[in-house]
C-alpha cells in the first residue's frame, strides 16, 4: 500500500482562507504581486498576456521557495495601446494609487516584502519604481519591483534569432508558448518591422539601447504598425520561452531565499 501524497502548502491567496494565511505567514512574509495590464497584444496573442505571464511566473516561484501568490492588477498604464479595441488604461496617478493601497492593506496582516511582478515592462516601469519607493519610505514595507525583461534579458540575448522584439513579438510570444500554447494563434503572427532607423539613445527593441526615457503616443503606435506587435513573432518557439521563464523563475527564487533568510 503506498503512502499518501503530502498535499503541497497553498500559496494562492484566492483559494486560501484567512486561517490558511495565518499559517502561511509563519513561513513566509513575502507576497509576489503579478502587475500587468489589459491590452492589444497584435493579431496573435491574447489582451491579458501582461497579466497572465507575471501570474504563471509567480506560481512556478512560489511552489519552490516560501511565498504567497496574490491575484494580478489586471489593468495599467496602457494609453498607447487605445489605438486597437480591448484596451484598458488608467491614469499614472490611480494605478499607483492602487498598487500602493494593495501592498500596504498585505503589511497590515504580516506581510514585510513585497516583490512586484511586472509584465508590461518598459511601459509601466517608471510608475512602479515610485510605487516601490513610497512603500519603503511611507509604509515600512520591503518593496521590490522585477520586470520580467530585466530577470530574463541575458538568457533573452543569447536564444533571440529576432532582430527586434518590442511588443508582442519574439520574447512575449515564446513566453505564451510555454505557458498558455492554447491562448496563441501562430497561423496569425505577422512580422512587422519598424523604422530603419530610431532617434540616438532609443531603440525599438525590448534589449536596445535605450538609454534615455521616451513613450508612444497612440497615434504613434498605429503608424508605426497595422497589426498591434512591433517585430516579429513568427520566429517565437516553446522551447525559447521556456528559456526565458527558467530565467525569471531562477533569479525570484534566489530572492526570495535571501528575503527569508534575513
Amino acid at each position: 500500500m503506498t503512502e499518501a501524497a503530502t498535499p503541497a502548502k497553498p500559496y494562492r491567496l484566492t483559494e486560501m482562507t484567512w486561517r490558511d494565511v495565518e499559517r502561511a505567514l509563519e513561513e513566509t512574509s513575502t507576497l509576489l504581486v503579478p502587475v500587468g495590464s489589459t491590452e492589444q497584444h497584435g493579431h496573435h496573442l491574447p489582451l491579458g498576456v501582461d497579466g497572465f505571464m507575471p501570474e504563471a511566473i509567480g506560481e512556478r516561484v512560489a511552489r519552490e521557495c516560501p511565498a504567497l501568490l496574490a491575484p494580478p492588477v489586471w489593468y495599467g498604464v496602457s494609453p498607447h495601446h487605445t489605438f486597437k479595441p480591448g484596451t484598458f488604461t488608467v491614469s499614472t496617478e490611480t494605478f499607483q494609487r492602487y498598487v500602493i493601497d494593495i501592498c500596504a492593506s498585505a503589511g497590515e496582516w504580516g506581510i514585510e516584502h513585497v516583490i512586484l511582478l511586472n509584465g508590461h515592462y518598459l511601459a509601466q516601469d517608471p510608475e512602479l519604481e515610485i510605487v516601490v519607493r513610497e512603500l519603503r519610505s511611507s509604509h515600512g514595507i520591503d518593496a521590490f519591483h522585477a520586470p520580467l525583461v530585466n530577470l530574463f534579458a541575458e538568457v533573452a540575448a543569447e536564444i533571440r534569432t529576432g532582430e527586434i522584439s518590442f511588443h508582442a513579438s519574439e520574447f512575449e510570444t515564446s513566453i505564451m508558448l510555454e505557458l498558455f500554447p492554447e491562448l496563441v494563434r501562430m497561423d496569425s503572427a505577422e512580422r512587422v518591422d519598424p523604422p530603419d532607423e530610431s532617434l540616438p539613445l532609443t531603440d525599438y527593441d525590448a534589449l536596445g539601447e535605450n538609454e534615455v526615457g521616451w513613450a508612444l503616443t497612440a497615434a504613434e503606435m498605429a503608424e508605426l504598425t497595422h497589426t498591434g506587435n512591433i517585430g516579429d513573432p513568427t520566429v517565437a518557439t516553446a522551447e525559447k520561452g521556456a528559456a526565458l521563464v527558467e530565467a525569471a523563475v531562477s533569479s525570484l527564487v534566489s530572492l526570495v531565499e535571501a528575503l527569508e533568510d534575513e
